[in-house]
């Protein structure tokens, strides 16, 4: 049966090393990383209005996976700015949507963001803010801490993101049928175990025996964060020490003073 995949991430997760891996396990299929790049617009589009900002473009990709489908061609779609999309997926293309959830250390995931600029200022001030999530009053995980976010530095901007990403994906596992669904953590991505936890979930189909692509990262290879990992005002913020937790990551940044 064909389907649509999509990977949820934060990104900087390993997903253009997996798009490269996903197309040399099944060459038949239609396997793109980061299709609309950052039109999805997960800072300004919610899972409640997903198509307030560039409508037309993501219905106009929507109406392209579903042609994929309809000549029974599986799609397979890794950029990570489509989480916020990935139930309005599901309803449109009429359950045929499934999920890859992965996920990676926080503090890790901080400081691969950081090296792309995510929620630091820029150098040049006509160049717009990255950013890659805006929190919305009494919506999301950390709404009641809303008031905090101009305060944040950019380091806890980017763990604030990492801890809403994470909510969505645990909200959405729960009605989301277990067989569509596939968890990975990324320091387990380039194993032999996640080779066969990917062809069990996405078909034994798949070319066997193939040479594993090196390590790759056309964003932010060699870059340096220069700012400070350091989170002095989200260490009040219990559920996202909890949420830490319940993906099996340490939660010791937590209590740093």
């Amino acid at each position: 049966m064909t389907s649509a995949t999509f990977v949820l991430s934060t990104g900087r997760c390993g997903t253009q090393w997996l798009t490269e891996k996903l197309s040399l396990l099944y060459p038949d299929r239609q396997i793109v990383h980061e299709p609309l790049s950052f039109h999805y617009r997960p800072d300004l589009n919610t899972e409640l209005v997903p198509l307030s900002y560039n409508k037309e473009l993501i219905q106009q990709h929507l109406s392209e996976i579903q042609q994929h489908l309809n000549q029974g061609r599986s799609y397979i779609e890794t950029g990570f700015p489509c989480w916020r999309h990935l139930e309005w997926f599901r309803q449109q293309l009429d359950g045929q949507a499934r999920v890859i959830h992965l996920h990676r250390d926080p503090v890790d995931t901080v400081h691969s963001l950081l090296k792309i600029n995510a929620f630091v200022p820029p150098f040049v001030p006509h160049l717009p803010l990255k950013n890659l999530f805006l929190p919305r009053p009494e919506q999301g995980y950390l709404a009641e801490w809303h008031e905090l976010w101009p305060q944040l530095n950019p380091a806890e901007k980017n763990l604030w993101y990492w801890t809403e990403v994470q909510a969505k994906a645990l909200q959405l596992r729960q009605s989301w049928p277990a067989n569509d669904w596939l968890e990975l953590k990324f320091d387990q991505l380039f194993s032999a175990t996640t080779e066969q936890a990917l062809t069990e979930f996405l078909g034994p189909e798949a070319v066997r025996d193939i040479a594993s692509p090196g390590l790759v990262d056309q964003y932010g290879a060699g870059a340096i964060a220069l700012c400070a990992v350091e989170f002095p005002l989200l260490q009040k913020v219990p559920a996202i020490k909890q949420m830490a937790e319940r993906l099996g990551y340490s939660s010791d940044f937590c209590s740093n003073s």
